[in-house]
């Protein structure tokens, strides 16, 4: 598992665990890696991260414009939807934190 980082100290970090669903790892190139952030960071920040590391192809594929996910991509926090949790500004918590991403697939 690979580690992002940015610039914090120890005790005002956050290790947030990100795990990669669907074609997700094809894109990121693997399962599952962590990101520390500062403690009072949001999913949006943790998204900007991402983005700034994977570049426009993981942008393109979680967001349909500035600031607004695609309606496909489901972001969980430790086990909630951010959708109940207020979205890109959900804080990620205190401890160890646990994002699960899951783009859904429509068809039919």
């Amino acid at each position: 598992m690979e580690a992002i980082t940015t610039e914090t100290t120890e005790q005002s970090s956050l290790a947030v665990r990100v795990k990669f669903m669907g074609e997700m790892p094809a894109l990121i190139g693997q399962r599952s890696l962590e990101v520390v952030l500062p403690r009072e960071a949001s999913i949006g920040d943790l998204l900007a991260s991402l983005s700034k590391t994977y570049g426009d192809a993981f942008k393109c594929r979680v967001f349909c414009g500035p600031e607004k996910l695609h309606h496909t991509m489901l972001i969980f926090v430790d086990g909630e939807n951010i959708k109940g949790r207020g979205g890109l500004a959900a804080k990620l918590g205190n401890g160890e934190v646990e994002v699960i991403m899951l783009p859904m697939f429509g068809g039919g």
